[in-house]
Order: structure tokens, then C-alpha cells, then sequence
């Protein structure tokens, strides 16, 4: 007898009964009886540069400066090997994204950087004029990474005010110390591919998500483990974002920005 399941089928646990952020999506991905239950964005960066721009917007201050799929399994390399300060450079979609407060939303990235205390970061969504990362969006929604510090912050913010969570290594624990990457040396069982990488993504999830939830908020994700919760009381619910990747050099140093994928998933 064939088994139907008509609503799709649910990830419970990953694989060696670890948790994912993504555990709650049905498989497969998309479904519904009259339209897709979700939509989704998912880049693995098998190709990209500067002249090979689609779904991304580019920009770039040239001169020594770079955007190009790298390493095997596909990474987004973003630097310059020749700096000026303060220079900056964003991959960014169009602003097809919103906060809305009865659809969950997922995200997930996985990331490292050179340097840590010479780049700031940001890997999320902002609002268009959101575009130097050396300051946390004025409206957005994502991971911040500061010069001159070892931690990255999850931002939810509106009008230039918001909560911020300090990404920890575990539930309760100590705060992630984001570590400088280098790519290894290809061997038979080594991977010519930057280490110290970290995944980080968040689920928002509506009030009544989970039993006795009576507020929004986020979950968040360090490795694939949920390391906090934090209440969603300032979100950028008045206008679309774009999904962005951004860098901003504090000096002259060559520095690069890696990012493994970005993979996004919201109810419709």
C-alpha cells in the first residue's frame, strides 16, 4: 500500500540526532494544496564575480579589490589585497524581503574572515540605504562583526534602535570568540577551504510557535545548535530589505571575507 503524505513530511532531528534551524520546514521543500506553503533563496556560490552579477548587485570600490566563487564546495571570497581604509564592498539582493509577525522566517550562513580585528562585517538583511558595515543598520536584521573585537552580534533594529544578542557558544555559555581563518593545504583528506568558519542563523518564530509562547521572537543558531532566544521588540516591519554581504576594511591590510552559503526560508 502506497503511504501519501499529503502536507509533506517534517525533519525532526539532523543527522546523529543533533537539531537544525530547518527542522521545522516540511519536506519537500515547498507545499500546499493550492500554493506553495513557503518560498526560498539559496546561494552556494559555485558562481559569482564581479562580471557574472545575477541575483546580486555589486558594489565595489575597485582597484585591487575582488568578488569570486572559490574553494571547493563553492565560497564567496570578498576582499582586496590592497586596501584602502575604510573601503567597502556589498553583494546584495533586490528588496524582496519582509518582516512580517505571523510568518516564520529562517535563515541560515556560514562565514569567516581573515583578519577579524581589521574587517567589519554584516551578513543579513538590511534596508537599501543601509551600506557601510561599519555600524549596525539603522533597519535590518542579521550578524554584525566589529573591528578590533572577537564576537559577533545578532541585531534586530528599526529606526536606528533595536536588541542585539552577543552570539555564545552554547545555551548559557561563554561568548563565541570568532578566531582568524586561513585556507589549508590540499591534501588527499584535506579540503583546500578556509577554516574557523561559523554557521549562524536565526528562526523567527510568531506568538503561539511553540506551547506557552506568548510573544515573537527569535531562536538562535550557532553550528546548527540553538544557543538563545531573544524577544523580537524592534523589527523593520515598514519597509523591504534586501539580503545583504558586506565588508568594510579598518585599514590597509589584505583581508577576505568567506561565505560558504546563505539559505533563507519564509512562510507565504
Amino acid at each position: 500500500m502506497t503511504t501519501h503524505f499529503s502536507t509533506g513530511v517534517t525533519n525532526v532531528r539532523g543527522k546523529s540526532g543533533g537539531t537544525s534551524l530547518f527542522s521545522g520546514i516540511k519536506q519537500p521543500l515547498i507545499t500546499g494544496a493550492t500554493t506553495p506553503a513557503e518560498w526560498a533563496f539559496q546561494d552556494d556560490f559555485v558562481q559569482f564575480s564581479q562580471t557574472t552579477l545575477s541575483p546580486w548587485t555589486i558594489t565595489d570600490p575597485g582597484g585591487s579589490s575582488y568578488m569570486l566563487a572559490q574553494y571547493p564546495q563553492g565560497w564567496l571570497r570578498m576582499g582586496d589585497g590592497s586596501p584602502s581604509a575604510a573601503d567597502v564592498s556589498i553583494a546584495a539582493s533586490e528588496d524582496v524581503y519582509q518582516y512580517n509577525a505571523n510568518k516564520q522566517w529562517y535563515f541560515e550562513t556560514s562565514i569567516a574572515v581573515t583578519d577579524v580585528s581589521d574587517l567589519n562585517t554584516f551578513v543579513g538583511f538590511g534596508a537599501v540605504a543601509y551600506a557601510n558595515p561599519v555600524a549596525l543598520p539603522d533597519d535590518g536584521i542579521g550578524f554584525s562583526h566589529l573591528e578590533d573585537t572577537t564576537t559577533i552580534q545578532f541585531v534586530s533594529r528599526k529606526n536606528g534602535a533595536g536588541t542585539s544578542f552577543t552570539m555564545v557558544d552554547t545555551a548559557g555559555g561563554s561568548n563565541y570568540t570568532f578566531a582568524d581563518s586561513t585556507v589549508a593545504t590540499q591534501s588527499a583528506t584535506v579540503y583546500a577551504m578556509p577554516d574557523n568558519n561559523v554557521r549562524l542563523g536565526f528562526l523567527f518564530q510568531p506568538a503561539g510557535t511553540e506551547k506557552g509562547q506568548t510573544a515573537v521572537q527569535y531562536k538562535l543558531f550557532l553550528d546548527g545548535k540553538c544557543v538563545g532566544t531573544q524577544a523580537a521588540t524592534t523589527v523593520p516591519d515598514d519597509l523591504p530589505m534586501e539580503l545583504k554581504i558586506m565588508t568594510e576594511s579598518k585599514g590597509t591590510n589584505a583581508n577576505d571575507l568567506y561565505v560558504d552559503y546563505v539559505q533563507t526560508v519564509q512562510q507565504r
